[in-house]
């Protein structure tokens, strides 16, 4: 999914999923469609620097031969440029403002605790219910009103799914059975190895002639009162190279050095409810054992809950290329950043993914040309995570990118599809290959809870202990603070009214404030500016929802990130925090720097365009109205 899934999951913050408010909406036809199909490939955090120096170089010669042949441009981002609000921004053709997405993370308005971005969890007397953020309305939605047929596949915030006229497969917010967006475990023979954080799991085995009982961890359920752990019986065998793992009596092989097949395991969560999860396991080393097992993601046969609509079409697309990967984002980051996972590893993981999302994605390209008309949707978001864990640069020290072979790899994979892709399209058919963003490094992190307490905005009842981070605002005297960060760009005022407890009485005069005085701010290193921009936002949205957006947005300057700790509301004792990790890469910087790109086998006649305009190009292509409330225009 990415590090802060993992702070998350320690703040206790569930996995919500999306359930689109209903929007009313035109979809009337215009006189005539430019086009009878429209094929969207969507490559998440493709980087026009990475692009233009590849087709330079002559390793993307397809999609050269498509820049030549159509139209190729830097693809404007979002403010602040996350997956999640780049994306939203894409399908429904409007600024944050009016589809409600702002961050990572947003905070809930009274008690300014932090709650995740793509969803919202609602507990009743029925279970577990789900509640969209997402107030405007996606291209697919219109499209289908329409009657034209339209599939979407892993699209980042599309879950639940909705209805469409076509199918559609969740991405980026799919959770795993446990409700949270990553965790592993990692069974070792090893008693010296440990978890550094509480979503991932170590379990120490103790082999007795190479075997052991232990447990496979599904959901959570309440019991006696209490939450606890619903489990599955795995017993492990290890012998010369390999280790077999017995679950629900079927035996499954794990060879060293290579990722398993899928396995199943069922969890009796009570008398009347059983869950079934699907993982891998990665064997490093038998001795000692060194075992790292995935996430147990929802069964896409037998989910706990849908992921698809209609709700079958998971199960069938599991039948026929085999089982996949469900969760949102599972590319194994984690494991990799806290050294649990060699780089062969991780690569070998993304090979296997996007394995599976090719065999999707000719699937529904087969249909897609079959048909008589209609809108493919597809997107690939591996690109994402290499980049964020192989990105090689020293930007603060004026070092120019090492592209790692990972990262050409990944965008040279790119360039066959392509490369398959045009010659079965017709004139009749437009295609769009877009991202969300483009990357930069991340050298430095910046704890703005840390400097609102140096420059008196923050006021805490007593330091952290040494090594704590305070998160949650553990520390924090709320009569005497002003204002508070949280998420990943987002800073608030600690308003009186709206926050409980809140004390400031001119909300927009302290963000003025607050913005000047953050564009000022230097590193004492090396004298550079931080921030290139502090956006207030009411310069930087439109629409009913700007009272629920950040009252300040900072976008930083390459090299410079908001630090892991001020994410979850915490701090460091120290304003700027050395990045040690293999996590490098990032784009939670100023959108000018992170823009994305935009192919298109149709001459487009601009240099750049907004990412809003990308819905209403793909309605007016078909034929369809568009939605008066889009901030984007057409293209064509």
């Amino acid at each position: 999914m990415k590090n802060w899934w993992m702070y998350a999951a320690l703040a206790a913050l569930a996995v919500a999923a999306l359930a689109y408010a209903t929007i009313n909406h035109g979809g009337g036809k215009m006189p005539e469609a430019k086009y009878e199909k429209v094929l969207v490939i969507g490559i998440d955090g493709m980087d026009p620097n990475v692009t233009g120096r590849l087709m330079a170089e002559g390793r993307l010669p397809n999609f050269k031969r498509l820049s030549e042949s159509g139209a190729y441009m830097a693809l404007e981002t979002s403010t602040p440029p996350h997956s999640p609000v780049a994306w939203t921004s894409i399908a429904t053709g409007s600024n944050p403002g009016k589809h409600n997405i702002f961050d990572f993370i947003r905070r809930n308005e009274k008690t300014r605790m932090p709650e995740l971005s793509l969803a919202k969890t609602k507990s009743g007397l029925s279970g577990t219910s789900y509640e969209s953020y997402v107030k405007a309305t996606p291209f697919w939605r219109t499209t289908s009103a329409a009657g034209v047929k339209t599939t979407v596949i892993r699209w980042p915030v599309t879950f639940p799914p909705e209805e469409v006229d076509g199918d559609m497969l969740s991405g980026l917010g799919v959770p795993d059975i446990k409700g949270f967006l990553s965790g592993y475990t990692y069974y070792t023979s090893d008693k010296g190895v440990k978890s550094e954080k509480s979503s991932n799991r170590v379990v120490t085995l103790d082999l007795q002639s190479g075997k052991a009982s232990t447990h496979v961890w599904g959901p959570k359920t309440v019991k006696s009162g209490e939450v606890v752990d619903v489990t599955a019986p795995m017993k492990v065998e290890v012998s010369k190279g390999t280790v077999k793992l017995t679950v629900d009596g079927q035996d499954y092989l794990a060879d060293e050095g290579e990722w398993s097949v899928w396995m199943r395991a069922k969890f009796k969560v009570n008398a009347f409810k059983t869950v079934y999860g699907t993982f891998k396991a990665y064997v490093a080393a038998g001795e000692p054992l060194r075992m790292y097992v995935t996430a147990v993601q929802i069964d896409p046969e037998n989910p706990v809950v849908s992921i698809s609509k209609p709700d079958g079409y998971s199960g069938e697309l599991a039948r026929e290329i085999g089982l996949y990967y469900t969760l949102g984002m599972p590319e194994e980051t984690d494991g990799y950043v806290d050294g649990k996972l060699d780089k062969g590893a991780f690569i070998g993981q993304i090979r296997d993914i996007e394995g599976e999302r090719d065999r999707m994605f000719r699937r529904e390209f087969e249909r897609f040309l079959s048909a008589d008309g209609g809108v493919l949707a597809f997107v690939y978001d591996s690109s994402d995570r290499v980049q964020h864990v192989m990105w090689n640069q020293s930007i603060l020290d004026g070092g120019e990118l090492v592209l790692d072979d990972a990262i050409a790899g990944y965008y040279e994979g790119k360039d066959k599809l392509i490369g398959e892709v045009l010659p079965r399209l017709d004139d009749r058919t437009l295609l769009l290959v877009i991202s969300d963003h483009g990357f930069t490094s991340y050298e430095k992190g910046v704890s703005m809870n840390r400097w609102l307490v140096d420059n008196g905005y923050m006021t805490l009842k007593r330091e952290p202990p040494v090594g704590v981070d305070g998160a949650l605002f553990e520390y924090v005297d709320w009569s005497k603070t002003r204002a508070y960060s949280l998420g990943f760009n987002s800073l608030y005022v600690n308003a009186r009214g709206r926050e409980d407890g809140g004390i400031v009485e001119d909300r927009l005069a302290l963000a003025k404030e607050l913005a000047g005085k953050l564009e000022t701010i230097t590193d004492p290193a090396n004298g550079k500016n931080v921030i290139h921009k502090a956006y207030l936002r009411e310069e930087a949205y439109s629409g009913p929802y700007v009272k629920d957006a950040p009252d300040v947005i900072i976008g930083y300057n390459p090299g410079y990130r908001m630090s892991w700790q001020t994410a979850i509301g915490g701090l460091t004792p120290d304003i700027f925090v050395e990045n040690t990790k293999k996590w490098r890469g990032d784009h939670l910087v100023d959108p000018s720097y992170v823009p994305g790109v935009l192919f298109s086998n149709a001459k487009l006649g601009k240099a750049s365009a907004s990412q809003m305009d990308v819905a209403p190009t793909i309605l007016a292509a078909v034929g369809v109205e568009k939605q008066g409330e889009m901030d984007g225009i057409s293209l064509i």
